[in-house]
């Protein structure tokens, strides 16, 4: 799937979506009007969390099967290990988020911009640099900038594509993804840089959607107790905080989820052994957590069972398994109980702050 898959020519039409057009277009060619189907246009920041097993082809699914009559469209901005606080400062991943009403002038602005961080290796501020890396527990000096000139290459060309053929998309929805980035300091990190971008969002008439993910807690083997619960806590508090700070429309807590079903134990193991991504598994527990925390309502009993894998070598996924899980029925119900009890749950905590 492209960068961003509705910017541009919109050239990855849904068959299903299609279908649908026919027949609404030939139901109000009897006579028949205003039964168009609703859509709902929503933008996801993030890395290879977001952009692994198709995430928010998933999360589509599961919105569409308990909304049929809305048209859910996904489309995001990737960039592979990178943070809010890259996206915002140096790829200007905001210029997607302004795409509806940002002028051609600001966005070759920020195109110059970014061609002159390639001239160096040091930051241009490198206090702040420096600042954010200590927050999350790096020494300084230990992340080194020149790393990121790949992705701003890549941000420059994404930003010349906008040029050449603008959509002007209005986003009802703009998704935060967080990774490996929450420092406990509620004013650094991603609580800093996610509340930057929320701020663009909600100024541009999108609401916001907090997608924490958890991979400090994903286990690769079955635990009789959370691993490493501390994380999961942290950032639980962060989004509360984020709560207070500017309202989101839901908080996609995954630590907190993961963390409830290991507590006890579990045989479930929520990403690869040969590689550190979310696996089938969490990606389906995340997609269910996305549906509860986002509609207010259980994914209980839904048909949706099965993810696939997108990242293969030789046909198999990194554990050399078959990139496609479908879940029994025991498995499948479970985890979408467990996602709706972890959506309820850091409700009820944001609620009794």
């Amino acid at each position: 799937m492209g960068w961003l898959s509705r910017v541009g020519a919109m050239n990855y039409p849904n068959p299903r979506r299609f279908i649908w057009t026919l027949v609404l277009w030939a139901v109000s060619a009897g006579g028949v009007v205003g039964l168009a189907a609703k859509g709902v246009d929503v933008l996801f920041l993030g890395n290879s969390y977001t952009n692994r097993h198709n995430q928010p082809d998933l999360v589509e699914r599961v919105m569409e099967e308990g909304d049929p009559a809305t048209d859910y469209r996904m489309s995001r901005v990737i960039y592979g290990g990178q943070n809010m606080f890259k996206h915002s400062t140096y790829y200007f991943s905001q210029t997607f988020i302004e795409q509806a009403t940002i002028s051609d002038v600001e966005i070759r602005d920020r195109i110059a911009k970014m061609k002159t961080l390639l001239e160096s290796d040091q930051a241009p501020d490198v206090e702040a640099w420096e600042t954010h890396w200590m927050s999350l527990g790096n020494k300084r000096g230990q992340v080194k900038f020149a790393d990121i000139h790949k992705h701003i290459r890549s941000a420059i060309k994404k930003h010349e594509d906008l040029l050449k053929n603008n959509p002007r998309q209005q986003w009802d929805y703009v998704v935060l993804q967080s990774w490996r980035d929450v420092s406990a300091d509620p004013d650094q990190a991603y609580a800093k840089y996610a509340t930057k971008l929320a701020q663009i969002a909600k100024a541009n008439g999108a609401k916001v959607i907090l997608y924490m993910t958890s991979p400090e807690t994903q286990n690769l083997a079955p635990v009789t107790e959370p691993f490493s619960p501390e994380s999961a806590d942290r950032d639980v508090a962060i989004g509360m905080e984020l709560v207070k700070r500017i309202e989101p429309a839901a908080v996609v807590s995954v630590p907190l989820a993961i963390k409830n079903i290991q507590t006890g134990g579990t045989d479930l193991m929520f990403r690869y052994v040969n590689d550190g991504h979310l696996n089938q598994t969490c990606a389906f527990l995340t997609s269910n957590l996305f549906y509860a925390a986002w509609t207010g309502k259980s994914p209980q009993g839904f048909a949706y069972n099965a993810v696939t894998e997108n990242k293969v070598k030789d046909g198999k996924d990194p554990d050399g398994g078959d990139p496609t899980v479908v879940f029994d029925d025991d498995t499948k119900l479970y985890l979408q109980r467990m996602a709706w009890e972890a959506a309820e749950e850091f409700r009820a905590l944001a609620a009794g702050q």
